[in-house]
C-alpha cells in the first residue's frame, strides 16, 4: 500500500526532493510551498487526507509545532546532522577557499558544528547563530549581513531558504545549507515508519466494558448510542455489564472530541465505561477489566498495554502509570510500600504543582481523595526522607496550621 506524505517545504527543496522520488518505492508526496517558514501553520490547514506530514528543516516545524500536535497523523521534519554540516563546509572552503573563521552560520544546534570540527581536529570556528522557535528571519538576516559588512566574514551560510533570498539581494555571498541525498532519503522514510507505526497502534483491539448500575436491563436503542460512538456492532451481554470491541484508534478519536454535553446525553442511568488496549484480546480484556474496578460512576478509563492508567473521560486526559520501571522509583515504592498508582500520581501532583512546596490539602484536592488518605501517602513518604515537613501555614485564625511539605524524589524521570 502506498503511504501519502504531505511534504511542506519551499520550492527550492522541492525541486530537490523531486530528482530522488525514484529512490521511494511505495510513497507518494504531495509539496505544500511555502515562501517563509512563518506560512507552515498555514499550510497545514490546506492539506488533504494523508498519511503523514514532513517538514523540510526545524523552522518551519516549530512554527507549526502547535498545531501538528493537535493533527491525527504524525509529523516529522528533516534534522541537520553531521553529514549535512561535514558537506557544506567541506564544499566552502574547498571551492571558494574560505576558511572557517571567514563564514557566519546559522543553525538549530551549533553542537553538530563543534563536533564535526573536533572530529576532523580543527580548532578554527566559523561564527555561529543557535536560532530557535522564537528566532525571526530578520535577526538571521542581520546577523549575517552585519558581519560581512564589518568585514568580519566573507561567507554566509543559512539553514532557511527565505534568508538566503534576502541575503542574495543585499549582495552578500551566500551558500544554503547542503541537506546530503542520503539524509533527505532518510527523514521521508523515516516518516513513512511513523506512520506505519501509528496506523498499526491504532488498528489494535480495544475491549470495552459498560456496566450500569441500578438496572438490570437497558433499551437496544442506549445501547446503540454506545457502539455508535466507538463505531462498533459487536456486544456481549452479562448481567447488567456490556462488552464492546473497538480500535484503540476509534476510541481515542472518540475520546480526544467527546464534549462534556454529549457525555452527559447518552444515558440517564449511572454506568461506568472502561477500556483495555493489548497485543492480544486476552490482554486487553484484563486490562479493560482492571480499568472497571478504578472507574468511577459516569466516568470512563482506559488501561493501555503498557499499564498507563489514562482518564478519567471525558473530563480529564491524566496519564497515571500503574507499573515503575525507573530503579529509583522502584526503590521508593519497595520502601514506602506505595503502589505505583499512587506513587505516579505523587510525581503527576508535582509536575503540576506550580510551587515547590505544598500542603497535605493541596495533594488532596489533586488526587481527588480524602484528607486521612493524602496525609497517609505524606507520612510514608517522610517516614522513608522522600518528603520533608519545612514549614507550617496557617490561613484560619483558629485550629491548628497546616504542615508544608517539600518533596525529595526525582520528578522528572
Amino acid at each position: 500500500m502506498c503511504t501519502q506524505i504531505a511534504v511542506i517545504c519551499s520550492a527550492d527543496f522541492a525541486k530537490r526532493i523531486k530528482i530522488i522520488e525514484n529512490e521511494l518505492p511505495s510513497i507518494k508526496l504531495q509539496y505544500y510551498l511555502y515562501k517563509k517558514p512563518q506560512e507552515a501553520p498555514t499550510l497545514i490547514s490546506q492539506i488533504k487526507p494523508c498519511d503523514a506530514v514532513f517538514f523540510s528543516g526545524a523552522l518551519p516545524y516549530y512554527y507549526a509545532k502547535k498545531i501538528c500536535e493537535g493533527l491525527p497523523i504524525p509529523t516529522h521534519y528533516l534534522q541537520q546532522d553531521e553529514t549535512a554540516i561535514a558537506t557544506t563546509l567541506l564544499a566552502i572552503t574547498k571551492r571558494d577557499g574560505i576558511s572557517l573563521q571567514e563564514v557566519s552560520i546559522d543553525i538549530t544546534d551549533s553542537q553538530i558544528v563543534t563536533s564535526v570540527l573536533e572530529d576532523i581536529g580543527l580548532v578554527l570556528t566559523p561564527k555561529i547563530f543557535k536560532f530557535d522557535p522564537t528566532t525571526n528571519i530578520q535577526e538571521l538576516v542581520e546577523f549575517h549581513y552585519h558581519l560581512y559588512k564589518n568585514h568580519k566574514t566573507l561567507h554566509a551560510i543559512t539553514s532557511v531558504h527565505a534568508v538566503y533570498e534576502i541575503l542574495q539581494e543585499l549582495n552578500v555571498p551566500v551558500s544554503g545549507m547542503i541537506d546530503p541525498r542520503s539524509s533527505i532519503i532518510k527523514g521521508i522514510v523515516d516518516t513513512k515508519n511513523l506512520a506505519i507505526l501509528s496506523k498499526s497502534q491504532s488498528a489494535k483491539i480495544a475491549v470495552g466494558f459498560i456496566k450500569f448500575e441500578g438496572i438490570k436491563e437497558i433499551h437496544s436503542n442506549v445501547l446503540s448510542r454506545f457502539t455508535e460512538l466507538f463505531k462498533t456492532k459487536l456486544i456481549s451481554v452479562e448481567s447488567n455489564s456490556y462488552t464492546i470491541f473497538s480500535t484503540q484508534g476509534d476510541v481515542e478519536k472518540t475520546f480526544e472530541f467527546i464534549t462534556e454535553e454529549k457525555w452527559k446525553s447518552l444515558i440517564d442511568t449511572p454506568f461506568k465505561l472502561a477500556f483495555g488496549y493489548g497485543s492480544h484480546i486476552e490482554e486487553a480484556t484484563q486490562n479493560a477489566k482492571d480499568a472497571l474496578l478504578l472507574t468511577k460512576t459516569n466516568t470512563a478509563n482506559i488501561i493501555t498495554e503498557k499499564k498507563q492508567l489514562l482518564g478519567p473521560y471525558p473530563k480529564y486526559h491524566h496519564c497515571i502509570e500503574l507499573r515503575t520501571r525507573e530503579p529509583v522509583l522502584v526503590e521508593v515504592a519497595k520502601s514506602t510500600s506505595l503502589s505505583p498508582a499512587n506513587l505516579s500520581k505523587v510525581i503527576q501532583f508535582s509536575k503540576y504543582h506550580s510551587a515547590n512546596e505544598f500542603t497535605a490539602h493541596d495533594l488532596e484536592t489533586f488526587l481527588k481523595v480524602s484528607r486521612r488518605t493524602s496525609e497517609r501517602i505524606l507520612k510514608k513518604l517522610v517516614d522513608h526522607h522522600y518528603a520533608e515537613i519545612i514549614g507550617e501555614e496557617m490561613t484560619y485564625q483558629q485550629g491548628r496550621p497546616r504542615a508544608v511539605y517539600k518533596l525529595n524524589i526525582p520528578t522528572y524521570t
